[in-house]
């Protein structure tokens, strides 16, 4: 169900070692979990604090309380590859809505 404050949809997905058929394993993303969020941009203030840190931010991702997400996955969202630049964050420390800071790093040709 896609709730109001949640109106897009990504996939976390993180690096795993996959079976290459060959009896061997590559290393590759794949689809850890797929929710409801909301995609939106930085506000300028966030956009200079990052410039300084030398940490590139273009968006913020909230979704819904979790707490297996982690730093080394990605996220997939409208064919964009985001990469998180945070660790997640509690908004409000409640348990309801967390907020991952993250740069748009490429974009999915074909099947990703």
């Amino acid at each position: 169900m896609i709730y109001e404050e949640f109106p897009h949809v990504i996939t976390f997905q993180r690096w795993e070692e996959v079976p290459d058929g060959g009896g061997g394993y590559v290393e590759k993303f794949t689809d850890y979990l797929t929710t409801e969020a909301f995609v939106g941009g930085i506000t300028s203030r966030e956009y200079y604090q990052a410039q300084q840190l030398q940490n590139p931010v273009d968006c913020n991702v909230y979704f819904p309380y979790r707490n297996d997400i982690e730093k080394t996955m990605r996220i997939i969202y409208e064919n964009k590859v985001l990469t998180l630049k945070s660790d997640p964050i509690d908004q409000g420390g409640m348990h309801e809505i967390m907020n991952l800071k993250c740069q748009v790093t490429g974009v999915l040709k074909g099947n990703g």
